[in-house]
């Protein structure tokens, strides 16, 4: 019996699956005609419409989108009005006039900014800077270019609102979030959020996407790290970039290198290696994994107390709260061994030491099921040999806490597209040497003015968080310029890929 069931199954799903590719029945050909006739349709009617929804005439269409189109029209829902706008269908006009309609655009003006769409199928985003008589001035991102007036598409659109407030007419202007409409009572501007139901036409088409009303571009650069921590994301070939910390180079589509170049001005040279291991990428998915590395000459030793320095304890002292030393990031200023910078506790026989990182993160970005740009989110962890020969680098009366023994991080981060221009961007993390600062302490910190090295986050004060979180947006105001706004160090972010071959 199970046997039998699933020979059944099989069949039906069979017999679907090869529907979906035979060709239409003749039997099917003739029911639609008869039907469409029934509905009011001309044989041109009954072509256009089907052209419009399919891409294709009658003849080639498949067994199952002729058995969908018997269905419909039994139940009535497809009219006459689907096949071109309203005021197109108006019997008043001549085929003539319905045609130029269609065909010709008759609203073009100086300020109108979308994308165009041609006789010769071209498409172009741009800005129409003037019209003199049959030319149009139009910018793009490739030029500037005189067009002929006739050689534009006629764009036109028939929106339904939320309220049920129905607009149709000329496109004038598509932005990331509405539309603006001229009707024959004059202009109305409509909220992409706000649309129902739309059908737009481009020379007379229907265009097959026009229910992905609410999608917007999506920002053109790739985010490299969400705050301090990387992604598995790779910078562009060719293309170079300079941020709050760090500058960098793309070599390839697999890999990029980078540098803190603060470091470098003071002895420490250093470069960031990220190589992408895995890339799979459709239509609506994208993920990477990426392994990076971190090579540092000489990192000062400074550094290295200065973020770990809630883990050395300072001898002879008791805090009250924990009845053990204090450590040094508790230290009262109050206290006889109070010290004001991390240099102050460093053995001045030891040499700065060669500092190697590395980390594995992966990645993954979907279209947002609202169609509006993406969502990712990045899960990554991070070591280092910070704690090799650590004994060395304090003078006596300081001790290191034996419970930190590797220097780690684990991390969880997230984007997310509000606009093309910005980002909601959020991330978790658990580390044993992060602590938090207020922003004076941090600015402080990232001069370099506390006594750590300039433009990095490596100061001794700070509250012990082995645990913790931060959000945040990122604004784009260009394609290549992006600047952050987050609730911890270092409060500010900017990213610059100011050069690309």
């Amino acid at each position: 019996m199970k046997v039998s069931n699933k020979l059944i199954a099989l069949t039906i799903f069979s017999t679907l699956l090869i529907g979906q590719t035979e060709p239409i029945f003749f039997g099917q050909q003739k029911a639609i005609q008869s039907l469409a006739a029934q509905s009011g349709f001309t044989a041109e009617d009954l072509n256009t419409y089907i052209k419009q929804e399919y891409g294709r005439p009658l003849h080639e269409l498949t067994q199952t989108q002729g058995a969908a189109l018997i269905t419909d029209f039994q139940n009535g829902t497809i009219s006459i009005n689907d096949i071109q706008p309203k005021f197109v269908s108006n019997p008043q006009l001549s085929d003539a006039e319905r045609k130029k309609l269609l065909t010709a655009a008759s609203v073009l003006e100086k300020g109108m900014k979308k994308r165009f769409h041609f006789r010769d199928g071209s498409i172009n985003e741009g800005e129409i800077l003037n019209v003199e008589g049959d030319l149009v001035e139009l910018k793009t991102g490739s030029g500037v270019f005189k067009i002929p007036r006739n050689e534009f598409l006629a764009e036109t659109a028939e929106i339904t609102n939320k309220s049920g407030e129905r607009f149709v007419g000329n496109v004038l202007a598509d932005t990331e979030e509405e539309f603006r409409i001229r009707t024959q009572y004059g202009d109305a501007t409509i909220h992409k959020r706000d649309i129902e139901k739309m059908r737009r036409y481009h020379g007379g088409v229907l265009d097959q996407k026009t229910e992905e009303r609410k999608q917007f571009y999506v920002g053109e650069a790739s985010l490299l790290t969400v705050f301090l921590d990387p992604t598995a994301n790779i910078l562009s070939p060719n293309t170079f970039y300079i941020s709050g910390m760090s500058l960098g180079y793309g070599l390839t589509d697999r890999f990029q290198m980078t540098t803190k170049y603060a470091s470098n001005f003071n002895g420490d040279l250093n470069l960031h290696p990220r190589l992408r291991l895995f890339h799979r990428k459709t239509a609506t998915n994208e993920r990477n994994m990426s392994i990076g590395l971190g090579f540092h000459r000489a990192m000062p030793i400074k550094s290295i107390i200065g973020r770990y320095s809630h883990a050395i304890k300072v001898d002879g002292t008791v805090n009250p709260k924990t009845k053990e030393a204090y450590r040094l990031n508790e230290l009262k200023s109050d206290n006889e061994k109070y010290v004001d910078e991390a240099a102050s506790v460093v053995d001045g026989n030891a040499d700065d030491p060669i500092y190697v990182e590395a980390y594995a993160v992966f990645t993954s970005h979907r279209i947002n099921p609202t169609g509006r740009g993406k969502v990712g989110w990045s899960i990554g962890g991070k070591i280092s040999n910070a704690f090799v020969d650590r004994d060395k680098f304090l003078v006596s009366g300081y001790t290191w806490d034996e419970d930190y023994k590797i220097p780690y991080r684990l991390w969880a981060s997230f984007d997310y597209d509000l606009r093309k221009d910005l980002k909601f961007v959020a991330s978790t993390w658990i580390d044993n040497g992060y602590k938090t600062m207020d922003a004076s302490v941090a600015f402080e910190d990232y001069l370099g003015s506390d006594g750590s090295a300039p433009l990095s986050i490596d100061s001794m004060f700070g509250k012990t968080s082995l645990f913790d979180f931060d959000f945040g947006i990122l604004y784009a105001p260009t394609e290549n310029f992006r600047i952050g706004i987050h609730f911890q160090q270092p409060f500010i972010d900017f990213y610059w890929e100011f050069f690309e071959f």
